[in-house]
Parts: C-alpha cells; structure tokens; sequence
C-alpha cells in the first residue's frame, strides 16, 4: 500500500466536537496514527450531540470529522488512567488538545507535563481566543468568533440583518491552520531535534482569513459593509439571477469584462463611462448589477453559464449539496465523495480529503472508531475489578434495595455494569445476573424491579464478543447458551415485575433481556434487534425469539434478524414491544412514577398476572436448539466472525 505523508507520526488526540478533531482528521488521512483519548463516560460529546444518531450508533457528524483515528477510553482525573496518558504521550510525536485554556495543566496532561516524557513533543493547543489575552476565558463557539472576528459584520445582503457564513469557518479555520503548524513543527524538529508548543484559536482563523476586508479598512479607514455576494475589490464578480435561478459571474479584470459584454450583447455596456474600469464598476455596481440581471432575464441558468464559458468568462450554477454529492462528476472524479464500512452502520460516505499528493496520497484506512474501540491494544492498564475476573470477561451485575416513597415496600435496582463494553454482557455478569434474580425474588417486601445498564450511552450492546475467542467447537457454545439461557429464563420468571429503563442499544442480548421484562419503557436513541447474520453468525434462542415475536410481532422480528436490521424506538412503540419513550432528563422520574405505581397494587394480583402472562407465552413454547448451537458455534462462519468483528472488519462467508 502507497506510504501517507506522515505514515510513522503518532498523534494523541484530546480534542472533541470539530476544530481539534477536523486537525487531527487531516492529519490522519494523510497517514498519522490518531489515537483519540476520550472519556468512558460518553466520549466526545459529537458522538450524541449535534445531530440526530441513527439508533444505536453515533451521529453523522462524529462520523464525518473521524475517520482513520483509534478510539481509547481514559478518566484523566483519574491517577492511574493520567499515568496511562502520560505512558502513551512518550511515544508520540504530537498532542492536540482544544480544552478552555489552563484545564489541561489542571488534568496533568499539558504542555509541560507531557515534555516531562517527552522532551522533543509537538504540542498543539486549539481554543475559542487563544492561550492568552482578554477574552483567552471567554468559550470558544464558532458563531462567537465569527461575530467578534469580524465575519458576521461583511456577510448577509446589504439591506438585510448580519449572518454568519454558511460554513463554520472558525472552527474549520483554525483545524486548517493548526494542521499545517504541526506539519511545520515536526519539519523543525526532524532539522533540530527541537519539539514546541504551538496554539491558534477560532478568532484568530476568522480574522485571517479578513484578507480583503482589512485592505478596504487600511486603506480607506471606514469598516467594511455587507455586499451579499459581491466582491470587495472588483466588479462584476457576485450571483446574478437568471432566467429560472442563480448563476455566479467573475469578471473581474478588464479583459474578462469586455468578453463578458460581448458574449451577453451588451456591447453599448463597454462604452458607458460610469463601467469604463473596475472603480468605475465597484462605483456604480447596483446598476450594473440590474442591467446584467435585466439581460438574464430571459436567459436559464445552463444557458448563460454557457454562454460565458464559449467567451472564455468564469461562470458556474449554484449546486445544493445534493446535486454536488450525488450526481455531480466532478466530486466523483476528483474522490471528494468516498466510502467506508462501519461495524455499527455498514456501508457509509463522507466528504473526502481536499488535496492530491501525487507520491502520498492521503487514503481512507480506517472507519470512525466506536467509543474505547482500541482500548485492548493501546491501553496495559489493568480494569478496576476483582480477581475472578482474570478467568472471565469483567464487567458486574448488582442490585440495591430502593424505598418507594409512599408506602412500605421496595423495589429492587437492577444495573448491567460495563460501561467501557456499552453494557455488553460477559458470562460472568450472567452470572451474576441470575444469582441476583433469586435473590430479589427471595425478598418478600420487594414489589418490583427496574433492570437497566449503567453510563446512561446503552441498556446492554450484546454479548462481549471476546468471550467467544476460545470457543474451538460446536459444543462449547452449546455449554454458553446453557449458560445464558439459565439466566434470561430467571430474569423471565421473576415473581414480580420487572421494569427495563432502555437507553441507547439494547442488541442481541439487551434484546433479549429487554423481551424479558414486563413493562418497557425507552429513550429517542433506544434501538432493538440482534445483527448476528452481518456480524458474528451465530444465533438467537427459540425462547428469545417466541418472546420477541410476542413484543415485535413475527414479521418485523424476522425482518430484524434476517436482514440483520436494527428496530428504532419508535417502531418498538408502535409494534406494542416498548411502552413508552421519553426524553433521557426525563426518564429517572418516569422510572419513578410508574414504580410507585406498580408497588402501590396488590401483590398477589401482580404475581397472578406474571404468571398468566407466562402461560400465554408457554402456550406456544419451543423446543430445544441444541442442535442449532453446535451447527453455528462449530462453523468455520462463526470463527471468521469473531475473527473479522474483534479486528474491526467485514467477515468473509463462506457457508460452512
């Protein structure tokens, strides 16, 4: 494979939301190794924010900004996990970070502890208004800074109110500049063997890019104004209407007015003296600007912008970004439109990188990584957990005894703990979850239980699939279905009733659990479904799927499984599976309300209709799969999915 320009730089990379991760990006396209250290608890804020997630994955702008990074989880207030920063900031040759300035100095991870360890490092800090100076405490917000470096002021039509530029230019500024300072630094350090700190700011981008706007100020004293799409320094060189829509014209020196007036028969227009040189256009632009617009006005847009092509005029439509990324030849001739594999989403695109490199080109190599992605190969820290977990995967299932106000009883809450997995279960947290189902059920005074997993980003997102890398026949996952299979019943036969609160991804065995409970009730993001026929190629339990088809309903299960598609929130709502979604702020009191609820009715009646409710499902009841078991779990397909999910990549079927 063609070598990047930067393959064998290493990048740390502490930056969130899109001026420091769009540095970052850049840098890894063209062949940095990006590590982006994120929190446990949630990772960079895009993951959720800005934008609505597609169910059960992150969104499209985490997406878009990065591609060909690894994902690691660190708690930097934290000792060890600071101690696990500073390990893997000495052998790197770059640091980015875009915190307020002064919090990383107060992690332990700035500037001056990181050359502790790294003497030669490249450090790069990204803000709203830089390191220093009377607004460096300010927050660092694109429209901010386009405000107060000048951009709203010149931009918006000239009788009509200021607006930002379409484009977030301080926040893609200032990762442009940063890029190419980091670039420049680590070229010194390869002559000197010098490392630095380097910082830029959204201000400071905003307000260099003002390049025609600080000419007209120096020079004539007065502030730029508003032109629309008019040009500062020339003249005509802005949208025009046309016929049907907008065309863009620039003639902006004297040779390429005069084709212009001869291409668009407006020969009388070279001889008015008030159009006679560019001062004289600028002078008096709105009527020139009508006379054009007069002329177009029986002219299509394709027609003129062909017109001004033959007489050798710059000209071009305004394309919206769907014309542009789906159907224009030029984006896709030039590779600005590319694709990728992501685990979670399958097949997606995003914009590709702007700059060819003949000996270097920048590639796509790697999908945007899911939270903690690398954590097993980057990270030697050893997990916060007991020693039993040496033998088995970690993670924990716990249960607390909780008063419902208003009465004498409780209810008992029920945590998947493995937030560093999305809650995915190991065969230990089966365990356990069985041992705590009978003991709930043991306690005579608890009325109900409220199952859900911890960290708020999912209920549970399957089975830790590391649990599978030892499996070497059909019999052992024979023994693991038992195994989980012994405690999805307990939970399905609680005496009393048990309450999912679903946040985010409930997959495969949230799923299972999630059909297991009696009364769903599910964030927006929640997503159902088990896409083990893309992933893993191993298979649902009869019971699983009979409980699934009395909540979803057999068709769109099947539909679920089979195209290995995921079940929105809303379509669980509508299907009867989940009873009710609400905003994440407010599902704790929901949660609340609906327990005080339930613990206020009789108990016997409560037990009498979870048992009726297990009749009901008994009545159709399935049989064993065993046989199904030791088919899947003793193929060759089941390998390779393990193989191809733990690497990250797309499995190879091949039937056997």
């Amino acid at each position: 494979m063609t070598p990047g320009a930067l393959d064998g730089v290493r990048v740390l990379d502490l930056t969130q939301v899109m001026a420091g991760p769009y540095c970052t990006m850049l840098l890894a396209d063209l062949g940095a190794d990006v590590i982006k250290v994120e929190s446990p608890e949630g990772g960079d804020q895009t993951r959720t924010s800005m934008g609505t997630p597609r169910p059960g994955s992150d969104t499209p702008a985490f997406h878009a900004l990065n591609r060909n990074k690894r994902s690691v989880t660190l708690n930097l207030r934290t000792e060890a996990d600071r101690a696990e920063f500073l390990r893997l900031a000495a052998d790197v040759d770059v640091v980015v970070e875009n915190f307020r300035p002064g919090v990383a100095d107060r992690l332990g991870v700035g500037y001056e502890a990181v050359r502790a360890v790294r003497p030669d490092i490249v450090y790069a800090s990204i803000s709203g208004f830089g390191q220093y100076g009377p607004y460096a405490d300010r927050p660092g917000y694109d429209l901010i800074a386009q405000g107060m470096a000048g951009a709203v002021s010149v931009t918006g039509e000239p009788d009509g109110p200021p607006v930002k530029c379409g484009l977030p230019v301080g926040d893609l500024g200032a990762g442009m500049l940063c890029a190419l300072s980091i670039a420049a630094a680590h070229i010194h350090r390869l002559r000197t063997g010098e490392g630095q700190y380097l910082e830029t700011s959204l201000y400071e981008a905003v307000l260099a890019m003002s390049v025609w706007e600080s000419v007209e100020y120096f020079s004539g004293g007065e502030p730029p104004q508003r032109l629309g799409s008019a040009h500062r320094m020339s003249a005509p060189y802005q949208v025009v209407r046309t016929k049907d829509g907008h065309a863009t014209v620039a003639a902006n020196n004297q040779r390429l007015w005069l084709r212009l007036c001869e291409a668009l028969d407006l020969h009388h227009l070279a001889d008015d003296e008030r159009f006679a040189t560019n001062t004289d256009r600028m002078r008096h632009r709105p009527e020139l600007i009508a006379l054009l617009e007069g002329r177009l006005a029986a002219t299509s847009t394709e027609e003129c912008v062909d017109l001004l092509l033959a007489a050798g005029v710059p000209a071009g439509p305004i394309l919206d970004y769907g014309q542009i990324l789906d159907h224009d030849p030029h984006a896709r001739a030039r590779g600005m439109v590319e694709e990728y594999d992501h685990p979670v989403d399958g097949p997606s695109r995003v914009v590709g990188f702007p700059v060819k490199l003949a000996r270097t080109p920048a590639r796509l190599r790697r999908h945007p990584p899911v939270l903690g992605e690398h954590n097993d190969e980057l990270l030697r820290k050893e997990p916060e957990v007991t020693d039993d977990d040496t033998q088995e995967g970690g993670g924990s299932v716990t249960w607390t005894r909780h008063p419902v106000p208003g009465t004498d009883t409780f209810a008992a809450h029920l945590i998947l703990a493995h937030p560093e997995r999305r809650n995915a279960l190991t065969l230990r947290m089966y365990d356990q979850l069985e041992s705590a189902c009978q003991e709930i059920d043991a306690d005579p005074e608890i009325r109900l239980t409220v199952l859900r997993g911890a960290g708020g980003r999912a209920f549970a997102a399957g089975t830790d699939i590391r649990e599978f890398r030892d499996f070497g026949s059909g019999e052992d996952g024979v023994a693991y279905e038992r195994r989980v299979a012994r405690a999805v019943d307990r939970l399905a036969g609680m005496r009393m009733p048990v309450v999912a609160a679903v946040e985010g991804p409930a997959v495969g065995a949230g799923s299972a659990l999630a059909s297991c409970c009696d009364v769903v009730v599910c964030t927006p993001d929640a997503v159902f479904g088990a896409p083990i026929g893309r992933t893993l190629g191993n298979c649902l339990s009869p019971a699983v799927i009979a409980r699934l088809y009395a909540g979803l309903g057999r068709a769109r299960t099947l539909r679920a499984l089979l195209a290995a598609r995921m079940i929105s929130a809303t379509e669980a709502y509508e299907s009867g599976f989940v009873a009710e979604i609400v905003d994440p702020a407010d599902l704790d009191a929901r949660i609340a309300d609906l327990t005080t609820d339930i613990a206020r009715c009789a108990p016997l009646t409560l037990a009498a209709l979870k048992e009726a409710d297990r009749r009901v499902l008994a009545a159709t009841a399935p049989g064993h799969a065993e046989d199904l078991y030791a088919r899947v779990y003793g193929s060759r397909d089941f390998r390779e999915g393990v193989t191809a999910f733990l690497a990250k990549r797309t499995p190879r079927w091949e039937g056997g």
